[in-house]
């Protein structure tokens, strides 16, 4: 068959484009609300998640949950300071 090519003014115009949209991903702040929104969701989530999983592994659960937390709590304030570095 025929192929279709991009010309390189396309593939310019395509690029630059891409490179206003990500500076524009990157200039604009996470809102707050969704910040403490995680926040609570993941307080909420960590909370609840012993209750459910108690049974199935019993005093395990305490390590368990010690390395979730950790990693998870960890990951969101990861987030928090990546989104403001400085």
């Amino acid at each position: 068959g025929r192929q279709v090519g991009v010309s390189e003014k396309e593939r310019e115009m395509l690029l630059k484009s891409v490179g206003v949209l990500g500076e524009r991903i990157y200039n604009t702040p996470i809102p707050l609300s969704y910040s403490r929104h995680t926040s609570r969701f993941l307080i909420f989530y960590a909370s609840t998640l012993p209750l459910a999983i108690v049974g199935a592994l019993g005093w395990a659960t305490v390590p368990v949950m010690a390395t979730l937390c950790w990693a998870l709590f960890g990951i969101l304030e990861i987030g928090n300071l990546i989104e403001e570095p400085f």
